[in-house]
């Protein structure tokens, strides 16, 4: 099977680092290389990752010199991967031991450039308080995606051969940067194919940059204007649609 190159970006998180790479250690998929960025963290996330590293040599850490974001953490990551695939897995989310060995015969099968899941949410201590986040339909094009991200970043992955290196915007401040990715990859008249299948879990952290609601809707509203160019009563609308439809993805279980 393809070798994938998995890019963790961490910023203090020290708490959650250990138990995200245990969730790549346990895959049933080996062939995998794990690139750890830390992006200047002021607790002991680089400290812990080195101690990682010395546990398996397809973990290779890399410390940067001055902090710059997620985006630009994530870029370093994807010029250093010599894998076929990139995925994503951030210092606190998690992957099902599955997740590898369904996603690339998943994309294999189908053929795709560009795949996704479904996945759970759950809390800083791991409860899953929501209900999952399910895509059920099974192709997504451009147009499709431009109505309502259903791409979770840390199920995403991409074929390196079939679309060449793609890379986040660091200007869009790691506010929608994935989203305009996604868009990116399908732009030319690609296709994206989602398994419906739950296979990760993505923790919710109190302070996180997307839980800025008003801040969030202003920056998807300017990446559909500026990046998109679509008119501005267009990019609004569609701005109000994620918005509304984003109030669905966190629906608290009974």
């Amino acid at each position: 099977m393809p070798k994938v190159s998995v890019i963790m970006p961490a910023y203090n998180a020290a708490s959650y680092l250990e138990e995200s790479v245990n969730s790549l250690l346990s895959q049933s998929y080996k062939d995998w290389e794990l690139l750890i960025i830390d992006d200047c963290s002021k607790d002991r996330t680089l400290d812990v990752a080195k101690n990682i590293a010395k546990k398996d040599k397809r973990i290779r850490v890399i410390p940067k010199e001055k902090n710059s974001g997620s985006a630009d953490t994530r870029n370093q990551g994807i010029e250093l991967a010599s894998g076929e695939y990139i995925a994503f897995l951030d210092a606190d989310d998690l992957w099902e031991s599955n997740f590898l060995d369904k996603m690339i015969p998943f994309m294999e099968e189908n053929k795709s450039s560009f795949s996704f899941s479904s996945y759970r949410i759950i809390d800083e201590n791991g409860f899953e308080f929501c209900e999952p986040f399910l895509v059920e339909q099974k192709s997504f094009s451009y147009r499709n995606l431009l109505h309502y991200n259903r791409v979770g970043l840390l199920t995403a992955i991409y074929h390196i051969p079939t679309v060449g290196k793609k890379y986040f915007d660091p200007s869009l401040k790691s506010l929608r940067d994935d989203y305009a990715l996604w868009l990116d990859i399908l732009r030319d008249g690609r296709v994206a194919f989602a398994n419906s299948e739950i296979l990760a879990r993505y923790r919710v952290r109190r302070g996180a940059a997307t839980s800025n609601k008003k801040k969030v809707m202003i920056a998807h509203f300017k990446m559909l204007r500026n990046r998109e160019n679509l008119n501005i009563f267009y990019a609004l609308l569609l701005t109000i649609i994620h918005g509304l439809l984003g109030l669905r993805k966190y629906r608290i279980k009974s």
